[in-house]
């Protein structure tokens, strides 16, 4: 295998989080117990990418323009000022040297993007052997003031299922068809993501919390997202700070968290954190009494 697809882990328990720094500073899977979480597109295993020419690859999704590598990653938002309807491609398919590491947590910075003369620094970190956090930074390294919004893309493997608390969420379609996939309730909304059927939707998401049901052969994992509250004042690159997209062609789907849009100046930086816990069935969990609630409705 091409030293590009070299892996460095973390791993705490039964915790285990695998990392690909070589294409685009990638979190390329999440172990827990020994089930993976994460989608990697194996039809793109070992190929290696050009960033100043990304056409080519094999493709089951010609309708994106672009490798869908899998994963977790950083993209820019928003998507309407990527060249060629593509992210940008030193930032998503580029590697990413490694600034800082340690048993518990890695520090990874891309290059330069010629384009948008951003440059990001993603960092992950442990947090005991059942919970991690993620740091988003972006650094405008141009002359000019630059609108960016931090974009978190998770590709999970199906059979998932993404719930949201609140009574007053409701789903707002981006595109595709999510009739039948979609259901609200006074618990929440929860997005049934178990099957092939292309859509994404916006999510309001006013507690900043998200949980993802995975179902697999011999259990069900659980986890869980927690981000900032949005605040009235924030303004999002997709109006939403959460998207979910489900796939018709690829047994995945996708939560996508957004920080608020800001405007940055010449080496200005703006950071987004996430915090993410997971368990199962048998873990005995201190939550509040609505999401204990989401969560049976999510099963």
């Amino acid at each position: 295998m091409p030293n590009i697809w070299k892996q460095k882990s973390l791993t705490n328990g039964d915790l285990e989080l695998v990392i690909l720094p070589g294409i685009g500073g990638r979190l390329w899977d999440v172990l827990f117990q020994g089930r993976s979480l994460l989608f990697q597109n194996r039809d793109l295993e070992g190929l290696i990418p050009d960033p100043k020419n990304l056409q080519g690859f094999p493709t089951r999704s010609p309708q994106f323009g672009f490798p869908l590598w899998g994963g977790e990653k950083t993209w820019i938002a928003p998507d309407k000022n990527w060249p060629d309807g593509a992210p940008f491609a030193v930032l998503d398919s580029g590697p990413y040297t490694i600034t800082g590491s340690s048993a518990a947590h890695i520090t990874l910075k891309s290059a330069i993007c010629p384009q948008s003369r951003l440059q990001i620094e993603r960092g992950i970190r442990l947090i005991g052997n059942a919970a991690w956090s993620i740091r988003h930074k972006v650094t405008n390294t141009g002359s000019q003031n630059q609108d960016v919004g931090i974009w978190s893309v998770m590709m999970i493997n199906r059979r998932a299922r993404i719930g949201v608390a609140g009574r007053l969420q409701k789903a707002t379609w981006v595109f595709g068809q999510p009739d039948g996939f979609v259901s609200t309730s006074n618990k929440g909304l929860i997005c049934d993501c178990s099957r092939s059927g292309e859509y994404k939707i916006g999510i309001e998401n006013q507690s900043g919390r998200m949980f993802l049901r995975l179902d697999h052969d011999d259990g069900i994992v659980w986890m869980s997202c927690n981000t900032k509250k949005p605040t009235a004042g924030d303004r999002f690159a997709h109006t939403h700070p959460l998207e979910v997209f489900n796939s018709g062609d690829y047994p995945y789907c996708e939560a996508e968290w957004h920080a608020p849009l800001q405007t940055l100046a010449p080496n200005a930086t703006a950071v987004f954190d996430q915090q993410f816990a997971i368990w199962t069935d048998n873990t005995p969990l201190k939550m509040a009494e609505t999401d204990l609630e989401l969560m049976k409705c999510m099963s």
